[in-house]
């Protein structure tokens, strides 16, 4: 009798503590390998930094997430990390959707966060001649040239970062489509993604989404040249 009791006990015991850790956010970072297509560094693998938060047991719900996996994309000014999962009371997106039993991913798109750094975003003469002054004369003795004159990424580079990551999170979690979160923007980014890929997009937010209302809707058919400047090139 007592081998019994003392058996339920700890089954009781095993129950209790299993609910607890299946309720606890797990926070899970992970990068993921893309063939890069952004301009300075086309044709080379970078890697994409993406975070995960979701509770213990909607992890290991994978059959049956289908509806329930959400991807954040973030604006220009800061990573997504830092705009969607802030660790301070109530502010992190993220968490309140974990919370609610939804599996949340969110990424940092190529020269972002922990992402791949393209080299030319290095470089202070990169920066635009009012950006440069800051560093002058700590780390800059004077004003200096440009070495790269073009875009470091595009939007339409951009869009491949999501779609590697998208089809990361499509296979890691087994379901046919993610619905995005942008802000900003995220906003022509996420955006423009689902636009050319609606099969893989279940739902989209767009928060404040940033666009150019004097901007041509079309690409232009050729690159600017190399030499000609644009003071707001490398500058994110």
């Amino acid at each position: 009798m007592k081998t019994t009791i003392l058996l339920a006990a700890i089954l009781l015991l095993t129950a209790v503590t299993f609910a607890e850790d299946s309720d606890s956010l797990l926070t899970i970072d992970y990068y993921v390998r893309v063939k890069s297509t952004v301009p300075s560094i086309a044709e080379q693998t970078a890697q994409i930094y993406v975070r995960e938060r979701t509770k213990a047991a909607t992890a290991l719900r994978n059959s049956n997430l289908s509806g329930r996996v959400v991807l954040f994309v973030h604006g220009a000014g800061t990573p997504a990390e830092v705009a969607f999962d802030v660790p301070y009371e109530d502010y992190s997106w993220m968490a309140y959707l974990a919370k609610a039993g939804f599996d949340v991913f969110s990424m940092d798109t190529t020269g972002y966060g922990r992402s791949t750094r393209p080299p030319a975003m290095n470089d202070p003469c990169n920066l635009s001649q009012e950006q440069q002054k800051t560093f002058i004369p700590g780390f800059l003795p004077g004003l200096c040239p440009p070495v790269y004159t073009r875009n470091v990424t595009t939007i339409a580079s951009d869009w491949n970062d999501i779609d590697a990551v998208v089809d990361y999170i499509r296979a890691a979690r087994h379901v046919d489509r993610v619905s995005m979160v942008a802000w900003s923007l995220g906003g022509p980014r996420a955006g423009g993604y689902a636009a050319r890929h609606a099969e893989k997009v279940q739902k989209l937010v767009l928060l404040a989404p940033a666009y150019g209302r004097i901007g041509n809707t079309e690409a232009p058919a050729t690159v600017p040249a190399e030499g000609v400047a644009d003071e707001h090139s490398v500058a994110r």
